[in-house]
């Protein structure tokens, strides 16, 4: 499933997207029986991270991991269950660029 790009703190919005996915996940899983492996992918390099780090004189890394944590935290004060995985655009650059090539 897409995660947030992580520049800011949650919205309402992100909330009713991952409480609907959630809700799903535990029809397949709690009711249905399937083994669910949820995939999440954090987008935490782009250009409103990159310019929201430049505004407050500190590195684009921190705003990302930074705001994923809070994200996750807003996620369990929800009740969601948290992904399986998680991957972040960051790890697949390489992949990314191969790809657009």
């Amino acid at each position: 499933m897409c995660g947030p790009t992580v520049y800011d703190h949650s919205h309402m919005g992100h909330a009713k997207c991952y409480v609907i996915f959630d809700v799903l996940r535990r029809i397949m899983t709690d009711y249905f029986g399937y083994n669910v492996r949820l995939c999440m992918n954090i987008t935490d390099i782009d250009d409103k991270i990159i310019i929201r780090a430049k505004e407050r004189n500190i590195e684009f890394t921190k705003i990302s991991r930074d705001m994923e944590n809070e994200f996750f935290k807003d996620c369990e004060a929800l009740n969601i269950r948290l992904p399986t995985v998680v991957t972040r655009v960051s790890e697949y650059v390489p992949d990314i660029v191969a790809f657009i090539q």
